[in-house]
């Protein structure tokens, strides 16, 4: 895997004073900041944190994250917390959320869970965290660190149990490794993937169906430097008629849906981005409905359904680079597409 520049590559955004220090002033700013050293120091990890909101003038220079939503900042920063993005700038001014590396996990390791193991089939001791099954054929029910588990759709049981669509599982018994299902009782069984040590992997659980790591509403805004894990639906999702949106040096890794999503009008550009092992059946990526959508200097690999699932109106991909996927590329019929330098190494 091709990592991404770390944030400090790209540079800290540079923050100018809004208030002029007194001396006083200065020496009791000093203070709060040794104290909170000494206090951390006492928890054997220094961390300082400064609040950019009171420190960083407000306009075209990025936004710092924690000045926004509380969220922790950095490359060694990780939050539970999905993030939802509501207020943009202008065309002439977007605004620029810059995560600075953070990353949004929304996952629960359930590794310690109490399991049945029978060689390569694991079985959860009734239902995960008291869960219900999801339905299957679209989503990645667990992960094995980042590796998605695929949760296949049982359609000849579905036709003798009509009213069990999307809620047919194959049985322990009949599956391939790498796959998961649930029992009568909501228990969680899959068997480990071929060359996979049962037990070498941490387990993940994502959050409850229809949860995203990242939520963009609005328009005219760049986000930056963000990986979104875990998600129980998409890593970057975007519904609705926003214009002006752009992705830049982001990371979706490991969701259960899509890892880029875009819905309904949306017109977005992605540069630079990876997106990897999410485990929609559709696509790493997938635009849909009526947007326009661009991306450039991507890599995308390693996810369940094609690199991309493109549908709607317009997307251009270039200087991208696609590999270890069945597909590469699905387009809808009536779609328009433009393909330049676009590098699909193999297939898996």
């Amino acid at each position: 895997m091709k990592a991404l520049p770390l944030p400090a590559a790209a540079g800290w955004p540079r923050c100018k004073p809004r208030l002029a220090f007194s001396r006083t002033s200065h020496l009791n700013f000093l203070s709060v900041i040794h104290m909170r050293l000494l206090t951390n120091f006492t928890q054997k990890r220094a961390t300082l944190v400064l609040a950019c909101a009171g420190l960083c003038a407000v306009g075209a220079a990025p936004v710092r994250a924690n000045a926004q939503t509380n969220l922790p900042v950095g490359e060694d920063r990780v939050s539970s917390v999905p993030l939802v993005l509501k207020e943009g700038g202008t065309p002439e001014n977007p605004r620029v959320f810059d995560g600075q590396g953070m990353v949004i996990d929304l996952g629960t390791d359930v590794t310690d869970q109490d399991w049945k193991k029978q060689g390569d089939l694991w079985t959860s001791n009734g239902p995960l965290l008291g869960r219900e099954p999801i339905v299957a054929g679209q989503f990645a029910g667990l992960f094995l660190g980042d590796l998605p588990l695929e949760l296949p759709r049982d359609v000849a049981a579905e036709k003798e149990h009509p009213e069990k669509k999307e809620r047919c599982y194959f049985a322990p018994g009949a599956l391939k490794p790498g796959q998961m299902g649930f029992a009568e009782d909501g228990s969680l069984y899959f068997r480990w993937p071929a060359g996979m040590e049962p037990g070498s992997a941490r387990l993940i659980l994502p959050p409850k169906p229809g949860i995203s790591a990242v939520t963009v509403a609005c328009s005219y805004i760049t986000v930056r430097h963000i990986t979104a894990k875990h998600a129980s639906n998409d890593g970057f999702n975007i519904h609705g008629n926003w214009v002006g949106v752009r992705l830049e040096k982001v990371r979706a890794i490991a969701n259960a849906d899509e890892g880029i999503s875009a819905h309904d009008n949306v017109e977005m550009s992605v540069a630079d981005a990876e997106v990897a092992w999410n485990g929609s059946t559709a696509g790493g990526v997938a635009d849909v409905n009526a947007c326009t959508t661009r991306y450039v200097r991507c890599e995308v690999h390693d996810n369940f359904g094609a690199g991309f699932y493109l549908s709607g109106k317009s997307h251009a991909v270039s200087d991208t680079v696609i590999y270890h996927q069945r597909k590469d590329i699905s387009v809808s019929k009536g779609t328009e597409v433009q393909l330049e330098r676009v590098d699909w190494k193999d297939a898996r």
